[in-house]
């Protein structure tokens, strides 16, 4: 297999997948992308109670959309919405790149929402609305993941992902 061109980087809101992006982007002196609208964040909700099912699925089409768009980039590391894994098809378009799944808990979620990045509408019970996120999408996260990092520090976290793109 050749050295891939290119990282998305997945993985639930609080996750840090922009600051993990952005210092292996500028490691690998590649450019830094954000493909992240992220509603669910900002708004709280799922898409589905944000847009509607018709709107949920012309979302996901333009996730479609932009994957494969930054499937044609090189030496780029792209942040994708932590959504962008709900359909095969997404799924699908990433299952042949190299996706790296940042692993996140609730409970490191919820501390990190606390420093500024909670969402703008109230959430009756976070700890209930991430959960139900987990439960849904990380057996999905690992389908599509070329590696998996439960985080320990962004140095580190860089340094795993370059070794995985050399071997």
């Amino acid at each position: 297999m050749s050295k891939p061109k290119r990282v998305f980087i997945v993985g639930h809101m609080g996750a840090g997948k922009s600051l993990l992006s952005e210092a292996l982007a500028k490691k690998l002196a590649w450019q830094y992308i954000d493909a992240n609208p992220s509603l669910e964040r900002y708004i709280g909700r799922n898409l589905n109670e944000i847009l509607g099912k018709q709107g949920e699925e012309a979302f996901h089409q333009c996730e479609a959309e932009i994957i494969l768009h930054y499937i044609g980039k090189e030496h780029a590391v792209i942040v994708m919405e932590e959504a962008v894994i709900a359909t095969k098809k997404n799924r699908e378009l990433l299952s042949s790149e190299f996706v790296v799944y940042l692993k996140v808990s609730t409970p490191v979620q919820i501390e990190r929402m606390q420093g500024g990045r909670s969402p703008l509408l109230p959430i009756a019970d976070l700890k209930a609305f991430l959960d139900k996120q987990h439960l849904e999408r990380d057996s999905l996260f690992e389908e599509v993941a070329t590696l998996t990092i439960e985080s320990i520090s962004i140095e580190e976290d860089v340094t795993k992902i370059i070794k995985a793109l050399e071997e």
